[in-house]
């Protein structure tokens, strides 16, 4: 069974509909009862939260989705006992069906006598469950017998979630199903851990929001592994309910830590534990800070550089072109429409890309005929959302004066549908330095650079390369020709390279000319697509 989370409220609904093989018998000489194969609908009731508020709506929080391969368990009773037919029959889904897989008999929907039964259902399902007919709830024992282990992640924290439920027998004698709606029985523990939270000393900058590094857990004084729900950064632990347990763990902030959290859960009930750290990192964000894998910032002043270094802090500031520029508009900014809250810089790689070894080539292999950046202009979806990768534009002093495009120019490259004549050799060296070097969650992407970016690079090259040399990188090439995407106007034959020994931007025919492809990155103050998560 998979978890999923949609949006931040503790609460777990979901609903699924399952139906059994069918077994299709003729009108004429069979019982009428028995027409329709026997049927069950599922909803999952979902966890409650402690203030009594409860959702059913499939985009709230935590939803169960059952998974090929997960089974639950029938059983039907009349007056105090079993219906040997419908006693503990399991049901698996394959190829999303639920299918009866227990070897025995198929099930046939009799309608007029189901009307006089009791069904059950449970997952997950278990040959030795122990069902106690006569008793109000027969799944009683088994409840208050439950073991949780301790190892929660990943798939095995389905194995745990014990549901039970009454069905309810839907339709006419000639046609229905058995209706279950499954009540989780054990209750639900969710760890909200603290952010590690960089407060610039610079001024008009954000704070910096990464996640701590979670350090160990243990569940009633015993080493565990809780089950992680990425979309909101929580931890959560199944529990058994009505006992006293203790969650303990540690992480790793401003400094390292340890906390408590514990208490009595009802049976379907969960509740939330938010730890709270107020501890701040003060740091004044500057050209050459080292930046990590994990996507902290350790300052160019450090006497210790870290050994997950990808990449150097080469600009401050928002890059974004619809605010760096005023003709730019928000519609037009690809990376504010993919990254909006990277506002705080800009970090160049601490390599050069390589692509099969190689670590330079021309732009395109194949024709040089095409224009990789101007396809959106004529595609209804995509017209008026980028900026146009044709223009080269200086100032009095020969900078580069166009915003900071490279992530745009690159989105196009990837997208263009003339990619194999225009682009081909640029987009493959992007594809490869992302495969080799995976970008922070807080991050955008990596990208290629553009004019602006190369021009930046270009007049750093002195602090940049003394940092890259420390971290054992490869330092700017002097008297090297680096490929920006960006193409010159009216001439589809002409992508710009930049002269890292004379500073001069040349044309050079996307098929000639080899030159070096160097990546850079967009950061953000908050790590994830995380909305606000109502404390239960």
């Amino acid at each position: 069974m998979k978890v999923y989370n949609y949006i931040s409220m503790l609460l777990l609904a979901g609903t699924a509909i399952f139906a059994s093989c069918s077994q299709d018998e003729e009108m004429s000489g069979g019982n009428m009862d028995s027409i329709q194969g026997f049927q069950i609908s599922v909803l999952d009731e979902g966890y409650q939260s402690i203030d009594g508020n409860k959702t059913r709506a499939t985009e709230n929080d935590y939803s169960t989705k059952f998974a090929e391969g997960d089974a639950i368990g029938i059983f039907a009773v009349k007056g105090e006992n079993v219906v040997d037919e419908i006693k503990n029959r399991k049901f698996t889904m394959q190829d999303g069906l639920w299918m009866l897989d227990d070897g025995g008999d198929p099930i046939e929907y009799k309608g007029s006598e189901y009307q006089r039964m009791s069904f059950y259902a449970y997952y997950p399902y278990d040959e030795n469950v122990i069902f106690e007919p006569a008793k109000t709830d027969p799944f009683e024992t088994y409840i208050s017998n439950w073991k949780i282990g301790e190892n929660q992640s990943g798939g095995e924290y389905t194995k745990y979630d014990l549901m039970t439920s009454t069905g309810v027998v839907e339709g006419d004698r000639l046609k229905g199903k058995i209706s279950f709606t499954m009540k989780h029985q054990m209750a639900l523990a969710v760890i909200q851990m603290p952010e590690l939270v960089y407060s610039f000393t610079n001024g008009n900058i954000d704070d910096y929001k990464l996640p701590v590094s979670v350090g160990s857990f243990t569940l009633n004084e015993v080493e565990a592994t809780p089950y992680y729900q990425e979309s909101t950064d929580t931890y959560r632990f199944l529990v058994n309910p009505k006992k006293t347990f203790s969650i303990k763990g540690t992480y790793n902030g401003v400094a390292e830590m340890e906390y408590t959290a514990g208490g009595t859960l009802d049976g379907g009930t969960a509740k939330m534990y938010t730890i709270n750290d107020e501890s701040k990192i003060n740091h004044t964000l500057q050209v050459g800070d080292y930046y990590c894998a994990d996507g902290k910032i350790i300052s160019v002043e450090s006497e210790t550089v870290p050994e997950n270094v990808i990449g150097l802090v080469c600009y401050v500031g928002n890059i974004q072109p619809s605010v760096t520029h005023d003709e730019y508009t928000e519609t037009q900014d690809a990376l504010r429409r993919d990254y909006p809250n990277c506002t705080h810089g800009l970090v160049v790689a601490v390599n050069y890309a390589k692509y099969n070894g190689a670590n330079t080539s021309v732009f395109s292999p194949n024709s040089r005929d095409y224009f990789h950046g101007n396809w959106f202009s004529n595609d209804e979806n995509w017209a008026g959302k980028f900026i146009n990768t044709d223009t080269k534009t200086t100032d009095s002093d020969g900078v580069a004066a166009m915003p900071f495009l490279g992530y745009n120019h690159t989105v196009l490259m990837i997208n263009s549908p003339t990619l194999v004549n225009a682009c081909e050799a640029g987009v493959n060296f992007v594809q490869a330095y992302r495969t080799d070097v995976t970008a922070p969650a807080v991050t955008s992407d990596w990208f290629l650079t553009s004019l602006k970016e190369l021009d930046l690079l270009f007049r750093l090259k002195s602090t940049i390369n003394a940092r890259l040399k420390i971290v054992g990188g490869e330092e700017l090439l002097e008297g090297s020709r680096h490929w920006s995407n960006a193409e010159r106007t009216g001439n589809t034959q002409i992508v710009y390279q930049h002269n890292f020994s004379t500073g001069v931007i040349n044309d050079k025919r996307r098929n000639e000319g080899a030159g070096y492809f160097r990546m850079v990155l967009a950061f953000c103050f908050c790590i994830y697509n995380r909305l606000l998560i109502n404390i239960l």
